[in-house]
């Protein structure tokens, strides 16, 4: 076998191997986008219908949660799925997992909520809910909502106080709880009595029955 024949065979197999790699990823990352999608629907219906039981696994606290945090959900739609990575510095510890964004109509105004699928690994296709956070305006991608959409969510997030809620506040942790305001204390009411009668007690000078009379 000649040198030019076996080379011709190296970057041939170079070649299959490379397809079928890029097949299997793309399997995978299609695999993992159609079960992101189909547990972000079942969580947004969930949400809606306040059925935690309805939820995905992983999230049936997090219906509370949301619910008790933005008030009652009148809509909920799956806006948007992708591929999120997490790089903490060191490529040995970077990490790929797909999220779902949902975009809310509730009491308290619109919201967006990120839905996290961290399974640990990009091949597992698990429709379990990990985490729930709240999106802020500028975190969700531009294409995604209109300019009529995004000043609404600015708006809303404004008055509940800037701040975009975390997992804790939405994991349903502190739903239900009693409330710890302490209920401030009666002051009894003095009555004063009249002119006319406490010249009477004076002048009884401690004696009950004349006090008695005095009314």
């Amino acid at each position: 076998m000649d040198e030019l024949r076996l080379r011709n065979i190296i970057i041939a197999g170079v070649t299959v191997v490379v397809a079928i790699a890029m097949v299997a990823l793309f399997w995978i990352l299609r695999e993992s986008n159609k079960a992101t999608i189909e547990a972000s629907n079942k969580f947004a219906t969930a949400l809606v219908r306040n059925d935690p039981a309805a939820a995905p696994e992983g999230g049936g606290d997090y219906v509370k949660g949301v619910r008790a945090y933005f008030g009652p959900v009148t809509g909920a739609r799956v806006i948007d799925t992708h591929n999120h990575s997490v790089n903490t510095g060191d490529s040995a510890d970077t990490r790929s997992y797909y999220v779902g964004d949902v975009l809310l109509s509730t009491k308290r105004g619109p919201a967006v909520i990120e839905l996290e699928f961290d399974n640990q690994s990009l091949a597992n296709h698990s429709q379990k809910i990990s985490a729930i956070h709240e999106l802020t305006p500028g975190s969700v991608r531009k294409h995604k909502l209109d300019a009529s959409e995004r000043h609404e969510l600015e708006a809303a997030l404004a008055d509940r106080g800037g701040k975009a809620a975390g997992a804790g506040a939405l994991s349903g942790a502190f739903a239900g709880m009693p409330s710890t305001t302490v209920p401030k204390a009666t002051v009894p009411k003095l009555t004063v009595p009249k002119d006319g009668h406490l010249r009477c007690i004076q002048r009884a000078h401690g004696d009950v029955r004349k006090m008695q009379r005095c009314g």
